[in-house]
């Protein structure tokens, strides 16, 4: 057994979004993402083949999906995204960190 701290320890250099595995198994990955005014760089989406169900728990963030549908999340929101349903981050607070926790199953 391992404890963390979701909160704790936030990465003071933020230049690239950060990418922490907190949990999981061989089916399961659970990580945390660390954001401060980044985005998916334009043209690019994410097609993953694993279902993630993601959530911000401080800060916000926008979130763009191939369809046009775009996504405002602040604390508390989440989103299930089914596998292959391409989208991109399209905006991330600027003044504060958004962490977000994401499951991929």
């Amino acid at each position: 057994m391992e404890k963390g701290a979701f909160f704790g320890k936030i990465p003071t250099d933020l230049s690239e979004e950060v990418f922490e595995q907190i949990g999981g198994n061989d089916k399961i990955l659970i990580e945390r993402i660390v954001s401060k005014a980044h985005v998916t760089p334009a043209g690019q989406w994410y097609d993953q083949d694993r279902s993630e169900w993601v959530m911000v728990l401080k800060g916000a963030a926008k979130l763009q999906f191939e369809q046009g549908e775009l996504v405002h999340l602040t604390a508390g929101d989440y989103v299930d995204i089914p596998a292959h349903c391409k989208h991109r981050v399209a905006w991330t607070d600027e003044e504060q960190e958004t962490l977000w926790l994401a499951v991929h199953y």
